[in-house]
């Protein structure tokens, strides 16, 4: 941890703007910036959410101002992917063309924010910490991803058709139809002398996959007790056992419409998969609530049966009544809290095998239900080989 619990929950927003700064002026404390971005940080603890927006937004742009590192770039791209905060995605969008060079790849991750975010934009000034001003130094999310697109130039080629239909959409803005002309023609123009890293994304941030068995052998999880969406109780080490597993976290009360609600109906059509493969009795699923104390049995299994999810002794909707801190442990969640309510979490998928260990683990940018069944059967058949 770069700092300390009791230090960080106790700091204002101005000292903790100030210290965002003096961290991107200083290139040796770089990885302490970037600590600051993980959702379980201790500074955002009981904040409300539009804080953690102005907080999260305000380390953006000192990546922009400082330089967007390989590091850093993940949580950059996971704001494109996925976010819905004008601020927040205008942002990242301006962090991005700080990224030493331009990637092909990362052209559907700005069309992707550009097609969430247009329908809400609203403009906003980067000056000073959580400036909201309009002023002839303003900016918007939809203006700072066309920005980046002229950036990306003919890197942005793949995603031409979809910015061409945009193109031919009654009622764009006489400003909108001048920053997207611009965009088209630099994305049109010559690829020569353009630099360019083709292929995956750098270093395979094309995913976010991660190997972490061995790091949890040595945490006990006994004690943790589950309810199902039936309101049976069962132990963790009970359900996650015996074969391996899918885990998807999520909260009832979520807003973002591509984080929980998204990636449990995603979760049922993974259960399809493994069922026509003939795996649903062999390969379990679960959807774990962050928000134990509201979600309750019922509306786990209202919220699964909305949203097609298959309910039986192998497949659950769950929810920790007794050792949620160490649930929240074992699987280094990224979830945070104000009050009472999540005000910051990533996307977490874990497969686990036949122990209940997690092999590999998918966060922060979406996952392809293909892929998902694809590692759960590789790590059944790792089970078999033994």
């Amino acid at each position: 941890m770069a700092f300390s619990g009791n230090a960080t929950r106790a700091m204002s927003e101005d000292e903790f703007a100030g210290l965002v700064n003096a961290l991107a002026a200083d290139p040796l404390r770089s990885a302490k910036l970037i600590d600051l971005l993980r959702e379980e940080h201790p500074v955002y603890g009981g904040r409300g959410t539009a804080t953690v927006v102005r907080m999260r937004g305000w380390i953006l742009l000192a990546l922009a101002r400082s330089g967007l590192s390989d590091h850093a770039l993940i949580f950059v791209l996971e704001e494109l992917d996925t976010g819905i905060d004008a601020y927040l995605v205008a942002a990242a969008a301006r962090a991005l063309r700080s990224y030493a060079q331009p990637n092909e790849s990362f052209a559907p991750f700005v069309v992707r924010a550009l097609n969430q975010i247009r329908y809400h934009d609203e403009p906003m000034s980067f000056e000073s910490y959580g400036e909201y001003a309009t002023s002839s130094t303003g900016t918007s999310a939809v203006s700072e991803l066309l920005a980046t697109l002229a950036w990306l130039g003919p890197n942005a080629r793949a995603v031409l058709p979809q910015l061409e239909r945009w193109r031919a959409e009654p009622g764009l803005s006489r400003k909108r139809r001048i920053d997207l002309d611009r965009a088209l023609q630099v994305i049109h123009g010559p690829a020569d002398g353009v630099r360019s890293c083709c292929g995956g994304l750098p270093e395979g941030r094309n995913t976010s996959i991660r190997t972490s068995i061995a790091r949890f052998e040595s945490k006990s999880i006994d004690a943790i007790i589950m309810q199902d969406q039936d309101g049976k109780l069962l132990k963790f080490v009970e359900f996650f056992s015996g074969c391996p597993s899918i885990v998807v976290f999520f909260y009832t009360r979520c807003d973002n419409p591509l984080k929980c609600s998204l990636n449990v109906t995603k979760l049922a059509r993974v259960q399809a998969l493994l069922d026509a493969q003939g795996l649903a009795r062999r390969i379990h699923t679960a959807a774990i609530t962050y928000d134990p104390e509201f979600d309750r049995a019922e509306r786990l299994r209202v919220y699964g049966k909305d949203r097609a999810v298959r309910m039986d002794e192998d497949h659950r909707m769950l929810r920790a009544i007794k050792g949620n801190d160490a649930l929240r442990e074992y699987f280094e969640l990224g979830v945070n809290f104000g009050e009472s309510l999540v005000n910051r979490h990533r996307i977490e998928l874990y497969i686990l095998d036949a122990a209940g260990r997690i092999a590999v683990a998918f966060e922060r940018l979406q996952w392809d239900e293909e892929q998902i069944v694809s590692c759960a059967v590789e790590t059944l058949n790792d089970r078999a080989l033994r």
